[in-house]
């Protein structure tokens, strides 16, 4: 009951009674935040001081929590258990994308934490199946990146699959071009370039500039596969589910 008379408070009020209105409910939102006209379904929000939130979000989320002078655009949507940790300075631009199914598709907690000074611009889409941590003064640059924390293997023949779920780490410093394609399981250093159009299919380890290649053959199969990744072991999933560990 509580989320969603915060959530009325946010889309109907405007930004300083609704400020106001958050206090006296008891969420932890300092007098100076600046909320727009958004709906922030959440179950525990956290709102330190300048942090301004813009209009038309919609925020359903296990947790909120924005650091000093973070801010969030505007049209975002994040749907799914997933916690948010933003640091000091941190952005979320506008038009992007976060989300995660509910149990027993997932399992577990995943957060998307953002480092302080770190940016995740514009129309981008964030699979949160598993935790996606991005380290200090980095961004998720220009136009439709997307960051995938799971996906499916097929046995050769049949309808047989599986799924491999993976978090993803990116350091410090790390620029990230438009419409990079992340794939789970995988770790940037820090102080790393990452020109557009690029696949991060593997761990980048040494700092500098990475750009996309041509598409090559790799040979695989579904029981080579397994023979790599860890079954999770879960009550009540709907499926079959490996974990790949952070590739180093």
């Amino acid at each position: 009951m509580k989320k969603v008379v915060r959530a009325l408070i946010c889309f109907i009020l405007p930004s300083r009674l609704a400020v106001c209105m958050l206090i006296i409910l008891g969420d932890k939102v300092h007098k100076s935040v600046k909320i727009g006209f958004s709906i922030l379904l959440t179950e525990r929000l956290y709102l330190d001081k300048n942090v301004s939130i813009g209009h038309f979000n919609f925020f359903r989320c296990q947790k909120l929590l924005i650091r000093d002078s973070g801010k969030i655009g505007h049209m975002n949507v994040c749907v799914g258990p997933i916690r948010i940790l933003m640091k000091s300075k941190s952005e979320i631009g506008n038009r992007n994308l976060i989300k995660r199914s509910p149990t027993p598709i997932t399992y577990g907690i995943s957060l998307l934490y953002l480092g302080a000074m770190t940016k995740i611009t514009a129309s981008h889409v964030i699979d949160c199946t598993r935790s996606i941590r991005i380290g200090n003064y980095s961004i998720i640059a220009g136009l439709s990146s997307q960051l995938w924390t799971h996906g499916y293997f097929h046995e050769a023949n049949g309808p047989g699959r599986f799924r491999v779920d993976g978090e993803i780490i990116i350091g410090n410093n790390v620029y990230v071009g438009s419409k990079c394609v992340f794939n789970l399981g995988v770790k940037v250093a820090d102080s790393i370039t990452i020109g557009s159009n690029s696949s991060v299919s593997k761990s980048l380890l040494h700092k500098g500039m990475y750009v996309s290649q041509p598409l090559r053959y790799l040979e695989s199969d579904a029981n080579t596969a397994r023979e790599k990744l860890i079954k999770v072991e879960v009550e009540n999933l709907i499926e079959q589910v490996y974990e790949k560990k952070i590739d180093l």
